[in-house]
């Protein structure tokens, strides 16, 4: 019986290793929401350390990638994936309050090459006006992708000021589960989350998200056992991947890092490698 997947179903299978039906992939966005940053000031240099490690797809900026596109222009290389919104809560705020904006429309990210989409969802906006138009910005780009067949990765998370997590201090499990169910349902294709790191909420969080689970890195570990448990526990208990920024290309050798963190994410080898 043949299977028929729809464009922007095609374009997401490829984000993954067929062998292992999972996806390790590189977010490179952090300097365009924080300038430059330590092992980053050379961006090119960094892009092309991240690149040859052989990661399944990057996350850029709009002007990362025009400025790195040849590292692309390559059937081996990484997809693209592109950033297409500035989330400004947190340590991205400019002007001291929360706010969202769009950057660029699906259509110009896949005029630019990109292989997929990626946008905040954000829960706990002091505002909860701002909070809606968060939630319109997302309907209107999956509507905008599916017209294309162009992936949307949303990037459900729990950053805004009224998340307070739990009285320990940990985040809220059930919160990250609410926001990123709320992301599938707009019309994510893949849902980027935090993990907590009690496997009973990487489950919960797996069997209540009609999409595949994909795991944000957070603040760098510095700690390469610490990593590669934190991503093991992710996967074993349902994650089909991981899109890790700082705990991939923040330290001193990029390229041999990544390379252990796709190995562990398929199997393949051990963080003493």
């Amino acid at each position: 019986m043949t299977t028929v997947f729809s464009a922007s179903g095609l374009r997401t299978g490829r984000l993954f290793r067929r062998e292992t039906g999972s996806s390790c992939m590189v977010a490179f966005d952090r300097t365009l929401l924080a300038g430059p940053v330590e092992h980053a000031l050379d961006a090119r240099r960094t892009c092309e350390a991240i690149v040859a490690a052989g990661p399944e797809a990057v996350l850029l900026s709009p002007g990362m990638l025009k400025s790195c596109a040849d590292l692309f222009a390559d059937s081996r290389a990484p997809k693209v994936v592109l950033r297409i919104d500035y989330p400004m809560v947190g340590d991205f705020t400019l002007a001291g309050e929360e706010y969202h904006r769009m950057i660029a429309t699906p259509a110009q990210a896949q005029a630019m090459g990109a292989d997929a989409v990626v946008m905040c969802l954000i829960s706990g906006y002091d505002d909860p006006g701002r909070e809606a138009d968060n939630l319109r910005a997302v309907a209107e780009t999956a509507r905008q992708c599916e017209a294309i067949g162009l992936p949307l990765i949303v990037e459900a998370v729990v950053w805004g000021h009224r998340e307070q997590g739990r009285e320990d201090g940990r985040l809220d499990g059930e919160r990250i589960a609410r926001v990123a169910r709320i992301g599938a349902e707009l019309g994510a294709d893949l849902i980027k989350a935090q993990f907590t790191g009690d496997p009973r909420d990487m489950q919960g969080l797996v069997q209540s998200c009609p999409v595949p689970v994909l795991v944000l890195g957070g603040s760098a570990m510095n700690d390469d056992e610490a990593l590669a448990c934190f991503t093991r526990d992710a996967l074993d208990n349902g994650a089909r991947g991981v899109i890790f920024g700082r705990n991939a290309w923040q330290r001193e050798n990029a390229t041999a890092g990544i390379e252990r963190l796709v190995d562990i994410v398929h199997g393949t080898g051990s963080p003493g490698r």
